[in-house]
């Protein structure tokens, strides 16, 4: 099936559709309107659907030869935060805003599900499209798999629109793609008193800065040079007054790489770290972490696949590398269940003025994004599942 001239037959309701969910965005957790919206559409086509929570949607489409059973993640949250474009079509909701394209991935994916429910008579395989909830650090995959109805897939794909790649690019590269993030909290405990008679007192603020001197150690010393990996504190807080030691101090923060092994020895290092010059200050310490997600790693052979279906639908220039990132994604966690495809498709456009980086309040999808997704998504998997 010619999955691009299906795609640009969708367009218009695509675009429509998009609009509708940037209006009203949801936060992690609550994307109720979202998915009924999606179970709208696609249950007025008659498509298949498992509804296992109320912010939980797995589209299911059975071709009509045998083949691999496939599965596609779309996101559907939103994030807490301002728009401030101009846009006809902005967030009626205050202080909610789709800033990193979820809402233009959950139209991928019902537009998607819509395409092979079409060509289902000349597909092999089975596709389960997941709407998934809560990826914004809040271990939505996690219900995902806990449902027990994606235990069964044989390859995962996923996409992103991603606003540093110029639109109508598709990038798929195998290896790491997104790090291992973890955040964390570490509270220091002294004992405090007057500003006056330091030596009555323990102050955390002293501990908690040398912490953050030493904890620069882990990534120059401990970390081999030829790997990457990040160790921030981006918050420090302590005290009320200038001549009052404080009880407590906190730190918060994050810490990232792409290599299971290393992640070890970055948490070894940092628990070591913090408890020794704690200790050393006469202080004590708490350690409380967030593990996000996993390492993003795409499989080689299901980006071979990805680059072959990008081949048919873009000229050999609009197909480019992916450099990975820092940031961190969930889609990780289905790399338990089976190989995993994390593609991007670019969405920058500076005569639109489209540039402005995800999660800024002037972040805007290019509309024009969607229907080659849709297309890339529906081919490379129905190519999968046939092979």
């Amino acid at each position: 099936m010619d999955f691009m001239t299906a795609a640009k037959a969708y367009e218009a309701d695509m675009r429509a559709f998009f609009r509708d969910l940037h209006q009203y965005p949801e936060p992690s957790h609550f994307e109720i309107r979202t998915n009924a919206r999606v179970r709208e559409v696609l249950g007025a086509a008659g498509v298949e659907l498992l509804c296992p929570a109320e912010n939980i949607t797995i589209a299911v489409v059975r071709g009509a030869k045998p083949g691999k059973t496939i599965g596609m993640r779309f996101d559907t949250d939103a994030l807490q935060m301002q728009e401030l474009t101009d846009l006809p079509y902005k967030s009626k909701v205050e202080g909610m805003m789709h800033g990193c394209g979820h809402d233009a991935h959950t139209t991928v994916g019902v537009y998607t599900a819509l395409m092979l429910h079409d060509a289902r008579e000349s597909l092999c395989g089975t596709y389960k499209i997941i709407f998934q909830p809560a990826e914004e650090g809040e271990k939505g995959a996690s219900e995902v798999i806990a449902t027990g109805l994606v235990q069964d897939i044989d390859a995962f794909y996923g996409l992103h629109v991603w606003s540093p790649y110029e639109t109508g690019t598709l990038h798929a590269t195998a290896g790491g793609m997104c790090a291992c993030p973890d955040m964390f909290k570490v509270t220091i405990h002294g004992r405090g008193g007057h500003g006056a008679a330091p030596h009555s007192c323990i102050d955390p603020i002293t501990a908690g800065a040398a912490i953050v001197q030493s904890l620069q150690s882990i990534v120059s010393r401990f970390v081999s040079p030829m790997q990457s990996a990040v160790v921030t504190v981006g918050s420090f807080h302590a005290g009320t007054r200038c001549n009052i030691i404080a009880q407590d101090a906190v730190l918060e923060g994050t810490l990232r790489c792409f290599d299971d092994a290393v992640h070890e020895t970055i948490l070894e290092r940092f628990d070591a770290i913090i408890h020794d010059i704690a200790r050393a200050h006469g202080c004590t310490a708490e350690i409380e972490i967030n593990h996000v997600s996993g390492v993003v790693v795409n499989d080689a052979s299901l980006v071979e696949i990805a680059n072959r279906a990008a081949a048919q639908l873009v000229p050999p220039e609009k197909i480019q590398p992916q450099e990975p990132s820092m940031l961190g994604d969930d889609f990780a966690d289905y790399r338990a269940i089976a190989p995993c495809c994390y593609v991007q498709a670019g969405m920058n456009n500076p005569e639109k003025g489209y540039t402005a980086a995800h999660h800024h309040g002037l972040f805007t999808v290019d509309e024009d994004v969607l229907a080659l997704s849709c297309a890339w998504m529906a081919l490379s998997a129905a190519m999968t599942a046939g092979e």
